[in-house]
Order: structure tokens, then sequence, then C-alpha cells
């Protein structure tokens, strides 16, 4: 399960990239940049607490047994 959780983490890190990309190429103005932005770091973060949550729960985990 760690091991998709983090290939999930890097997928979201090229689509928050490629968004970033995109964004800062058609945009008409610093608002619409600054959505595109947060979008694409939303894209590459959330993936990676989930995945660092669980990685840590299972380190927790294995230091009680």
């Amino acid at each position: 399960m760690e091991k998709i959780l983090w290939k999930i983490t890097i997928v979201g890190s090229v689509l928050g990239l490629s968004t970033l990309f995109m964004t800062l190429m058609g945009a008409s103005g610093a608002p619409q940049e600054a959505a595109g932005a947060a979008i694409a770091v939303a894209l590459a973060v959330i993936p990676y607490c989930v995945a660092r949550a669980f990685s840590e729960m299972q380190i927790k985990d294995s230091d009680t047994k």
C-alpha cells in the first residue's frame, strides 16, 4: 500500500508540474496564474501528505510490536 501511495505522489507531482506550465503559458493575468499555481501545488502536496502520514503510521506500528 505504501508503494502505491508514493507512486500516486509521483503522478501528482507530474500533473502539478504540467498544470503549472500550462497555467503560466495560458494565463491572461495574475489572478489566473495564482489560481493555477495553487491547484498545481495542491496536486503535489496533498498526495505527499497522505503518503507521508501512512509511512509514519507504519513506522509507529512497527515500533510498538
